[in-house]
């Protein structure tokens, strides 16, 4: 792509405004924007085509889209998308034929150093999977010291695959600061949404939802983290991803744990976003009373270098 300098924002802006008008997730939109001006900034610099890493890729939304649009920039043969599922690995296969599609677990050890260095490694809604998987029968939730115990571990292997002054992508849940047990009020602005939210609490599996009524039946009082539960996960209701997004918690990190995580990593971190998906969509549903009390910022996007 061969054109003035001062022309590529502009150029790009409109690609990908054009490209991911239907793409649904807000938050990979998200990674891949952030991505995708990183691999540019990269390629100004680097005397090689770029090798992409994407763990927990699914059908390849983020990897497989940037490739696509950087195939001039990057190594496409040799850039690597993993996931344990094979169905999505299938699509993501059928869908982006040039890149490298592995089955396994990204937590594997052994799996990892088969791979060999990239120069930008992403995680996208990659992580909080790892910490749900460290759901205790015996609790009868996520065993929270174990998830994140589980997730340190992870994104520890994950950055042994960034090449030296390599990069690694974030995107994931974040949890709710200060006290997240603190109760607000809210109510709802329709039975509908009551109806809706009554489902969630009662199916969402990773930790019990607790709520309580009051007089006004469209309002309830319950923690600012389970309210943050709510408006990252009941949005999948009724949808087949459900039966999934159920058994998974996006929120298990907060922002000095993430940063926390990243230095541990001497990962220096040159893009953090707290971000609020959907925003729109909840103010139409849901209504804060508690004064002062804002809708939370649920997900983050991190951008750093090993």
């Amino acid at each position: 792509m061969n054109f003035p300098m001062h022309n590529q924002d502009t150029f790009w802006d409109f690609y990908w405004e054009t490209r991911l008008l239907p793409m649904q997730n807000l938050g990979k939109r998200a990674a891949i924007l952030s991505a995708s001006r990183l691999i540019r900034r990269l390629a100004q610099n680097t005397h090689h085509p770029l090798r992409l890493l994407e763990l927990g890729c699914g059908e390849g939304q983020v990897i497989g889209t940037l490739l696509d649009a950087h195939s001039q920039l990057c190594d496409v043969a040799r850039s690597v998308g993993v996931d344990y599922k094979p169905a999505s690995l299938a699509n993501c296969q059928r869908d982006y034929p040039r890149m490298r599609c592995i089955q396994g677990d990204f937590t594997d050890p052994a799996l990892l150093a088969s791979l060999g260095q990239f120069d930008v490694v992403m995680l996208v809604n990659a992580l909080h999977e790892v910490f749900s998987d460290c759901y205790s029968s015996a609790l009868g939730e996520i065993d929270v010291p174990m998830g994140k115990q589980a997730v340190k571990q992870a994104f520890a292997q994950a950055v042994g695959c960034v090449r030296p002054r390599g990069w690694v992508v974030l995107f994931d849940g974040l949890d709710v600061p200060g006290d997240s047990n603190q109760s607000i009020t809210i109510r709802f602005r329709s039975e509908q949404a009551r109806r809706d939210f009554k489902l969630f609490a009662a199916q969402y599996q990773p930790f019990r939802i607790t709520y309580q009524s009051t007089p006004n039946p469209l309002v309830v009082i319950l923690s600012q983290r389970d309210f943050t539960r709510y408006i990252t996960k009941s949005i999948f209701l009724g949808k087949q991803l459900w039966q999934s997004e159920q058994l998974e918690s996006y929120q298990y990190f907060t922002e000095d744990e993430f940063r926390a995580m990243f230095d541990e990593q001497q990962a220096g971190i040159s893009e953090y976003r707290p971000l609020t998906v959907n925003a729109e969509k909840w103010q139409r549903v849901v209504e804060i009373l508690t004064p002062g009390v804002a809708f939370p910022h649920e997900h983050i996007l991190m951008v750093a270098q090993k």
